[in-house]
């Protein structure tokens, strides 16, 4: 039921697109803000990806946010992105809440005139587009990326090099994933164990009718899956090898709620201290709902090893059905 995903660390080559994308000021509740935004259509001939994106200034910082996804004309998100970034240090530093947000972002080489890159390349036979930024806060030098693949795999990332102080940390990466499958509603998610028998969904899918925090399992080969319940159109969410597990600071891998546009608190979700994602269980029905999503990552980084490697966490998420 679950498709492989492609290969990672290709060389970039050119692609076409067809792109808009403008810098300017915007506001919100919380005041005024700079950011950058545009719109995808990839490829320019015969689309197979469309959305908008944004990357803003606080109160909006959530790294790059992607808007209003379609893949093959169909919905995937109404949005994603990455709200909390949190780290803890095994030390007498910290614990910090780093925003990612268009302030700290920077034009790279590649893409000299914004602070949002995005290119295209192919990798096994398959061609990828990617849109990202970098960033830096304090000595960390943190990427942040999505990468959308033509056969309709959506690979979130976070890459972090630097050492902030001299001690063993962990960056708990927090990505919110607002699935609005062929629209909102009559979504419903499932959760895949080896251990699992038949129990309508297919051997090993166990379906949540209830909001609920989850926790990696990697024996039981445990993911998740959102699914349209009229079109069977959906996802998988597939932990990353390197994604780690939840501890005593940052205590689950995966929460799914209902949907309540109050819970959607941009670069205010939480804190240094507290995720702050446990207050939104509250035993809401998730059967045939407006699903959200939130996928926790855990990355750890021994400070003997250096600043220099980069180290990456995310998701591989993996479409199946009719699409």
């Amino acid at each position: 039921m679950s498709p492989s995903a492609p290969p990672t660390g290709a060389c970039p080559r050119c692609a076409s697109w067809s792109t808009s994308g403008r810098s300017g000021w915007s506001t919100r509740e919380g005041g005024w803000a700079m950011s950058e935004s545009g719109r995808i259509s990839w490829p320019a001939q015969q689309p197979v990806w469309t959305f908008d994106w944004r990357l803003a200034d606080a109160p909006d910082e959530e790294g790059i946010v992607i808007l209003g996804a379609a893949y093959r004309g169909h919905q995937v998100f109404a949005k994603a992105s990455l709200p909390s970034l949190r780290v803890r240090y095994e030390g007498p530093c910290g614990p910090y809440k780093d925003p990612l947000n268009y302030n700290n972002a920077h034009p790279t080489s590649r893409c000299p005139g914004s602070r949002v890159c995005v290119y295209a390349y192919s990798s096994g036979g398959l061609r990828a587009l990617s849109v990202e930024s970098y960033h830096t806060i304090s000595a960390y030098r943190l990427t942040h990326r999505w990468v959308f693949w033509e056969n309709g795999v959506i690979m979130p990332r976070l890459f972090s090099a630097g050492i902030q102080c001299p001690f063993d940390h962990r960056h708990h990466v927090y990505w919110r994933l607002d699935f609005d499958i062929d629209g909102a509603g009559r979504d419903l998610a499932l959760e895949y164990n080896t251990y699992t028998g038949e129990e309508g969904w297919g051997a090993g899918w166990h379906p949540f009718r209830t909001e609920t925090k989850r926790l990696k399992n990697p024996p039981s080969r445990r993911s998740w899956a959102v699914v349209d319940l009229d079109s069977h159109r959906g996802y998988h969410v597939l932990p990353g090898p390197n994604d780690g597990t939840a501890d005593a600071f940052s205590a689950s891998d995966l929460w799914l709620l209902r949907y309540r546009a109050s819970e959607d608190r941009y670069g205010r979700q939480g804190s240094a201290a507290d995720d702050g994602l446990n207050g939104y269980l509250n035993a809401e029905s998730t059967d045939g709902q407006d699903l959200v999503v939130w996928y926790a990552a855990h990355l750890f980084h021994r400070v003997a090893q250096g600043g220099d490697d980069w180290h990456g966490v995310g998701p591989d998420l993996v479409p199946f059905g009719p699409w």
